[in-house]
């Protein structure tokens, strides 16, 4: 039986159902996305939908082509600075993931539908009518989000506080948790926060301030008594790789909800910005 496909309604609903997945997407893994970028990654999304329905890919590299669209549509998303591979990966799957789970649900409501027999039109032919469509879409997205949060997907940002005492001083840092900072220290293997250098500069010592601020260590690691108190850690940054200072605190505490325990860590002081989300520091909990 031949079947007859408009390209442009298809491009339009792959637009956005794309859009809806990388929404979707954004809010279970709590990132900050520009609509701008999501309308552009989804039009990239439909733009490939359209073509590989011409073109017929299918099979091995059929796969492999969707992955890579995948990939490419959350570079687009969620391009910034330090998006590593990781990062785009794990985006993709959970797209992908949820795309997967939009249709299954869709799949069900729809069968549901069809056994009911309402009292107005919902579908048209052999297919669903626009408005069932777009509120089929709707329920799913939802559900998905829901569920997405129920089990335990959804990254919601947390806040620790963390208690230091650095050369003498005590400081509060309210912390971002972010499983994404995977500093060590790769001889002791203690985990780093990053702490933003404006927020704890009053405690450093002049010497080790100017040593975080210009990137010129040596100096400051030329004497035991400094390098006992600090250590070198290995970063990749925008500009590529670079070592950050890490300060061993005097002692350090960290309040998760109502639960307060001391912690084996240390606080690299370094230029956060906005990537802190207006937090002092950002942390991995171990």
């Amino acid at each position: 039986m031949q079947q007859s496909v408009y390209i442009d309604l298809y491009f339009l609903v792959n637009f956005s159902m794309d859009l809806l997945c990388l929404m979707i997407t954004a809010s279970l893994l709590h990132r900050k996305v520009k609509r701008w970028r999501a309308i552009l990654g989804a039009i990239f999304g439909g733009a490939y939908a359209a073509a590989a329905l011409l073109l017929g890919a299918e099979g091995v590299v059929g796969f492999f082509a969707d992955a890579l669209a995948a990939c490419l549509m959350c570079v687009i998303t969620f391009a910034e600075r330090r998006l590593s591979v990781l990062r785009v990966l794990q985006c993709a799957a959970v797209q992908v993931l949820v795309s997967m789970i939009i249709g299954g649900v869709m799949t069900a409501l729809y069968s549901v539908l069809n056994r009911l027999d309402l009292p107005f039109e919902v579908l048209q032919g052999d297919g669903l009518s626009v408005w069932t469509f777009a509120l089929l879409t709707a329920v799913a997205g939802v559900a998905t989000v829901r569920g997405g949060s129920f089990l335990g997907i959804s990254q919601k940002t947390k806040s620790v506080t963390v208690r230091a005492k650095l050369f003498g001083n005590e400081i509060t840092l309210s912390a971002m948790v972010d499983s994404g900072n995977l500093l060590r220290d790769p001889v002791s293997g203690k985990s780093v926060i990053v702490a933003d250098l404006d927020r704890i500069s009053h405690v450093l010592p002049p010497a080790l301030l100017r040593a975080c601020q210009s990137g010129n260590h040596a100096d400051w690691l030329s004497t035991y008594e400094h390098a006992k108190v600090t250590r070198p850690i290995p970063a990749q940054t925008a500009t590529g790789a670079s070592l950050l200072l890490a300060i061993v605190p005097d002692s350090l505490t960290l309040t998760v909800g109502s639960d307060t325990y001391p912690a084996d860590y240390l606080i690299a002081p370094a230029p956060l910005g906005s990537r802190a989300q207006n937090f002092d520091a950002v942390i991995a909990l171990n």
